[in-house]
């Protein structure tokens, strides 16, 4: 994960959102939330959970150009226990169809792609810019949480979701 300027981030995340998004082109409405026994997910639950990172990473970086110095990230989780936090995804997005997420999630990519875009080379690439990009005690850059939080979950939950479909369609 190196990035020398915002525009391979940028690209990196375009190019990972779509190969992701695709992959429920030949989903049916009917069948997002069937969960596959081998990977433990839904299609639902993938897509949730995608725009869910995105949404904090999103809420983070307002709370932060709003003057809130702490948030969640680095108060009240606990990393190796974030079950209820994915819970949350889960309940936001119920009652949408799979189109309506569709949008959605190409919303909240454009949107993060609009964050990095207003961040200086420096805020997105140094370490410690931002007190969200800080936990435990470790100072990272935004570019490594972005990263993590959408070239990562994109790439995880494609694989995901290809096995999903070989297993369930």
């Amino acid at each position: 994960m190196k990035y020398n300027n915002k525009l391979e981030l940028i690209e990196a995340i375009k190019n990972n959102a779509n190969l992701f998004i695709e992959e429920y082109s030949d989903i049916e409405e009917v069948s997002i939330n069937i969960v596959d026994k081998e990977i433990k997910y839904s299609p639902y639950q993938m897509l949730a959970f995608c725009l869910g990172w995105m949404d904090l990473v999103l809420v983070w970086e307002n709370e932060e150009q709003s003057g809130i110095k702490e948030t969640l990230l680095a108060t009240e989780w606990k990393w190796n226990d974030l079950d209820f936090l994915y819970k949350s995804f889960y309940d936001k997005y119920d009652n949408y169809s799979l189109n309506e997420l569709i949008e959605i999630f190409n919303q909240k990519v454009n949107d993060v792609i609009k964050l990095i875009d207003n961040l200086s080379d420096d805020e997105l690439f140094k370490e410690g810019k931002r007190n969200w990009a800080k936990t435990n005690g470790k100072e990272f850059s935004v570019c490594r949480l972005l990263h993590l939080n959408t070239v990562s979950n994109f790439k995880n939950f494609r694989s995901k979701i290809r096995k999903w479909k070989k297993n369930n369609v």
